[in-house]
């Protein structure tokens, strides 16, 4: 049997009897996921979390890993199965607000706490360091009824705020500095950047530092930005519902492109027509909807990293990187019909490989005639 003891700060914000009791105080993400569970729906109906998205566990830890200045200051929402009348008074200098709540755990039984709000948070701050604080707000002895209430409410009253606004409150900064650290959380103050910039500068980009910019040295200038924002475009166009985090958009794109340059090293170069613009996109495509037409199937979870990577591979035994390197017919496909065409060539490779004849067969790119001097 474990006991858990924390100071409180301890305030009902309604007078009615039914308004629930919140109870404030920080602890260790480790010792919080000893006695609060994170129910997720697909382990149990009516549970108040979504699956755990593991891009978004990778893009905490990686945020708190990015600058040891960066921090959580919000807090995690859970409840808390006590009784508010079970909290000890702490009285200074006459009555106050302050508290200890205690409670016990014992080993097999039901976890007292019910994480509610922060569940990406508390995994990805424990994956940096389990001993890492965390500010805790908890709602004590909640009914079945208040405890949906609350994650309805807190799950579907978020908005994004401009950058303008920062802007607006004529706050004395750095610009330059602030750009730098608002990078490490996937931020911008300049609304025209957009993933661009993320791919270019982030370390676990396979692009980082090759895309077509000014500040980017002349002889790296390999990737076309146009090239980046019509990938994602694209992939946000499937409409899938995971694709609205920014951490596993970002992470989907990352993966694809990561496992086709380990399997493709030598077409990682300038004039690679695979790092071309038109290359880009249809690959991009072309592995975006088996990926997803296996999501649709329910046999990959799109926001796990390590699933993604596997299924590329996959896909990458069924395609030949020749079909990059040989003449094609012709030497513009930057149109709508000619990136038509290139994916359309690219399950037809993956067609032939299947059925075991040459690769090239019926893929209307190429010339046969120019296939065998290539290496």
């Amino acid at each position: 049997m474990a006991i858990f003891r924390y100071e409180c700060l301890v305030t009902k914000q309604q007078s009615a009897t039914e308004a629930p009791t919140f109870c404030l105080f920080h602890a260790p993400v480790g010792e919080i996921l000893e006695w609060a569970d994170i129910k997720r729906l697909e382990e149990e109906a009516g549970a108040p979390q979504r699956r755990t998205s593991p891009a978004k566990v990778k893009a905490i830890k990686r945020f708190l890993e990015t600058d040891p200045r960066n921090t959580i200051p919000t807090s995690v929402i859970l409840t808390i199965d006590i009784s508010p009348d079970l909290i000890k008074p702490v009285a200074v200098n006459g009555p106050s607000s302050f508290g200890i709540i205690e409670f016990e755990v014992t080993p097999g039984s039901a976890k007292p706490g019910l994480v509610i709000d922060g569940q990406h948070r508390l995994l990805g701050m424990k994956d940096y360091a389990p001993t890492m604080d965390v500010n805790v707000v908890a709602i004590l002895g909640a009914t079945d009824m208040e405890k949906a209430f609350q994650f309805l409410v807190i799950n579907n009253k978020a908005s994004k705020v401009s950058m303008d606004h920062i802007r607006a409150l004529a706050l004395h900064y750095e610009e330059a500095a602030l750009k730098k650290r608002l990078e490490t959380a996937r931020l911008t103050l300049d609304p025209n950047v957009g993933y661009v910039g993320l791919v270019n500068n982030e370390e676990d980009s396979p692009f980082r530092g090759m895309v077509a910019w000014p500040l980017t040295p002349e002889a790296n200038r390999i990737i076309v930005p146009a090239s980046i924002e019509a990938s994602i475009g694209l992939i946000q166009q499937q409409k899938v519902r995971d694709f609205d985090s920014e951490d596993v958009l970002l992470e989907f794109f990352y993966t694809i492109w990561r496992q086709i340059k380990v399997r493709w090293p030598e077409l990682w170069e300038a004039n690679s027509r695979l790092l071309s613009k038109v290359g880009i996109i249809c690959m991009t495509q072309y592995m975006t909807d088996a990926l997803i037409g296996s999501f649709d199937l329910g046999r990959i979870d799109i926001s796990d990293p390590d699933q993604v990577a596997k299924l590329v591979d996959e896909v990458l035994l069924n395609q030949e990187r020749k079909f990059w390197k040989v003449p094609w017919t012709s030497t513009s496909y930057d149109t709508k019909v000619g990136r038509t065409l290139i994916v359309a060539s690219l399950v037809q490779i993956a067609r032939n490989i299947r059925a075991g004849v040459p690769w090239y067969e019926d893929v209307e790119l190429v010339d046969a005639a120019n296939i065998e001097p290539v290496t």
